[in-house]
Parts: structure tokens; sequence; C-alpha cells
């Protein structure tokens, strides 16, 4: 097994490290990652059921993500020193075959595990009870499709039970289908009282439910798989649903279930089944995704590093009155026009804002994964400025994560005009961390620092700034 690691966003850099067993191999092997290099998101998703990607697979838009190529590779596939990766804003693993690619936050040095990835996953999903620690053996892919297990059961149930017809084979006296006279004459002879028949009926016991109720057991089995299924109250809760619902469950049907489900539901309704179906299918075939089995299989979970960001800061800002429009999701968007017959002259797509987070009458806030050490870009100044504008709201700012050596502080500038401020502040990334518990006691320190720099922006009077 080859091992390659390397950052998002490493602009062509050389792959850092190799492994193969702990030893750098004589020979580096190239050849199964050359397969998949350069092509795009969605033709790689879509034609394989063991690459996962967030928050595609959530069903949200990721900002044309799919447009672009998890990684480029170019150079000599035959010499180390002549091939050089691309990645952008996915972080995560893929492989192909018997070569795998991991992919770290570039904000945690090198030196250090990527807590910041996992600690972040960990706020995201609601993962309250574990120490995780990236792994790129097989065990390590199985254990974040475990933990992702949770958050993606809760949101599927939170739209209700997926209800379908499935046929039954009945034989008893209640009749209430159609009589299958072969088989009453096969299994009623002796005459008893009991008719066989079939019927078709709408239930909650179905292939999909199954599925769902086959993974649980498979992560029954698991170490630390029983408190992933009572991570909480909600989780607890809609496990002991399921368990309820599928009483016509059994182990050894596991594969016909599987086959079942190997179509994706597409249900204008139950929208949130369609991700859950796809992990439950990963993690019940994981013991077929043996690194090397199969040189086509691709297999893997990335996440948008932006995407990530934004929901992480998420959990921390809405603690302290800020709002989060989801403009993946055309929700909670401010219109930028007084009335409707103005907003059907421009393009639908400009007709609303969406703002990162925001509180009214007081402040902005926009999320950038990317380093702003440096001052910030042109075009993401004129759209937090042109916000501003259109909220009437006189404070705005920018949050990045910080991977510097020093403190990043606050940086305010005053805008011309009509006025205004806008404000850079950094969430100090820890970069010397002992262990994931380490890192989660640190981080949360830096948290509330920077949570007391957004207030102190908020509530500063900055009317002597120059």
């Amino acid at each position: 097994m080859i091992n390659l690691v390397t950052t998002d966003n490493n602009n062509g850099k050389l792959l850092p490290e190799l492994y193969e067993d702990g030893l750098t191999p004589k020979e580096p092997q190239y050849k199964d990652l050359s397969k998949i290099a350069n092509a795009t998101v969605e033709e790689l998703s879509q034609n394989n059921a063991s690459l996962l990607i967030f928050p595609k697979i959530l069903g949200e838009h990721c900002d044309d993500i799919d447009e672009l190529p998890i990684f480029t590779m170019s150079g000599s596939e035959d010499a180390l020193d002549a091939v050089k990766i691309t990645t952008g804003n996915l972080m995560g693993f893929i492989g192909c075959g018997n070569t795998q690619l991991e992919i770290t936050s570039r904000f945690t040095k090198k030196t250090c595990e990527d807590y910041f990835l996992h600690y972040m996953l960990q706020k995201v999903f609601a993962i309250n009870l574990f120490d995780l620690s990236h792994t790129t053996s097989e065990d390590g892919q199985f254990d974040f499709l475990i933990y992702l297990f949770p958050a993606l059961l809760k949101r599927a149930v939170s739209q209700g039970i997926f209800k379908t017809y499935q046929s039954y084979k009945r034989n008893n006296a209640n009749v209430k289908g159609v009589i299958d006279v072969s088989r009453h004459i096969r299994e009623n002879n002796p005459f008893k009282g009991n008719i066989s028949y079939s019927t078709r009926e709408r239930t909650y016991d179905n292939y999909l439910i199954e599925l769902i109720r086959h993974t649980i057991e498979v992560i029954k089995t698991k170490p630390n798989g029983k408190n992933v299924l009572s991570n909480d109250d909600e989780t607890k809760k809609a496990v002991s649903f399921i368990i309820d619902l599928t009483e016509s469950y059994n182990s050894r049907d596991r594969e016909i279930i599987i086959s079942k489900n190997s179509k994706p539901i597409n249900h204008p309704y139950f929208t949130a089944y369609k991700p859950l179906q796809k992990l439950c299918i990963s993690i019940l075939r994981h013991q077929k995704l043996k690194y090397g089995n199969d040189s086509k299989k691709v297999y893997g979970i990335l996440f948008d590093g932006a995407w990530l960001w934004e929901e992480y800061l998420a959990t921390m800002l809405k603690e302290i009155g800020f709002k989060h429009p989801k403009n993946k999701e055309n929700s909670g968007g401010i219109r930028m026009f007084d009335n409707y017959s103005t907003e059907i002259m421009f393009d639908k797509n400009y007709r609303r804002i969406y703002p990162d987070f925001y509180k009214p009458e007081a402040f902005i806030l926009d999320a950038k994964y990317k380093h702003l050490n440096g001052g910030v870009g042109r075009e993401d100044l004129y759209q937090v400025v042109s916000y501003m504008h259109t909220m009437h709201i006189d404070k705005g700012g920018f949050l990045y994560p910080n991977a510097a050596d020093e403190d990043s502080g606050i940086v305010t500038y005053k805008l011309a005009g009509y006025g205004g401020t806008i404000s850079i502040l950094g969430l100090n990334i820890p970069q010397v961390a002992r262990s994931s518990q380490d890192f989660k006691k640190l981080i949360q320190e830096e948290e509330n620092i920077l949570i007391e720099r957004i207030r102190q922006v908020e509530n500063q009077d900055f009317s002597e700034i120059i």
C-alpha cells in the first residue's frame, strides 16, 4: 500500500511524503493515482459509490466545485522528483487501487497531526465523544464513515420516515390480496384454515429502512460503535425508531438489501435519505474495499474546506446572535431592490445577497478559508462593502484561519464615502499539540479570544480612525 500526503491548495508543490508499510519504496508508483488525476468531482462522484464528498453528498451546492478536479498531476509517473500535484479546497483522502492520497489542511503545520480538520468535523457533525486520530489505514476510513452516520441519520429522520410499497407472501386466514393457488396447494395440504396469498402494502419496513437497520447492526460490532449510536438523545431516539420499524430484519438478507438499494432514491420530499443511503452502502460494503483488490475502485471521503470552515464558524457565531443565511440553499437572502418590478430586470442570481454571517443593523462577517495576513482581495472587499450598503450596516469584517506564529490580532480600516469600517480577524490555529484533546483545549481558548474580539469591534466607536 502506497500512501501519499499533501495539503489543500498546495499550488503544485512536490508530494511531501511517501510511505509504503512505513518505509520509502525504492520505485515510486503513481499509476493508480494517475487514473483519477485531472478528473472532475462530478465525474468521480457519479461513477464511484464509495467516494463521499461533502457537502455534495448532503445535496448542497459547492460553488461550482463539481466542475473542478480533486487534484491534478503533472510530470513523470516513474520519478519522484518529477511528479507534481496541485490540489484545491478539498481535504480528506482519496484512493485508487493500491495508492491513496491524503490531503490535510494547509493551516496545520506538517510537524503535527491534522487536528484542525478533525476538530472542525467534530463541531460541524456534532461528534461529541471521540478522540479522532486520523490514520491512512483502512480502519481509519471506516471510522470516518461511522462517525458521520449519526448526523445523516438525524437529518433524514427529521424529514419523516420513508414509506414505500412492498410485496408480501402471506399464509393465514385473513386474506387481503391475490390468492396464490399453486403455493396454497403446496403449503396448505391438508387444509387447516390458512390460505396463501400475495399482497402489496405501503409500509415503513422497506428496503431503504432495512438498509439503515443493517448499517446500525454493523456499527454495533465495531470499536466505539455503540457509543456512536448513543452520541446524543436525538441519535438514540432515531436508532431506536429504526429498530422498532424493521420487524422483518434478518442479517442473512444483507446482500439482498444492498442489491435492492443499488439505485439511488430520488424523492422530492425525502431528500435527506439519498446521502444516508449512499453512506450506509459505503459502510456495508467496506469489507469489499480492501486496498489493492480492485485496481479500478475509487474510494475516499473528502470535505470542501471553504464549506467546512464556514459551517464550523457557524457553530460559534450563532451563540452570540449572528444569523447564517443558507446561500447554497437560497434561504435567508436579503433583497437588493425595493420592489419586484425592479428585480425582474436583473439576473435572478443577483437579486438577493447572502452574507455568510450578520447581525441586523450591527455587523457583517465573511468567512474566508484562505490566508489573509497579506490583505483582502479586491472582489472579497467589494462583496462585503455591497452587503454593508444594502443592509445599512456600517461594520463589516473577514474571519480567516491564522496559521502564523504570531497572534493575528484585530486590523480595522475606515471606509470613505458613506463611511463604515472593515476589520480582519483571524482565529489562531494551534500548531503545537500533543494530542487531539490537547488541541481541543488550545483551540477553545482561541475561540474565546476571537469571540471577545468580535464583540469588541461590534461595540467600539471607530469615528476617530483616519
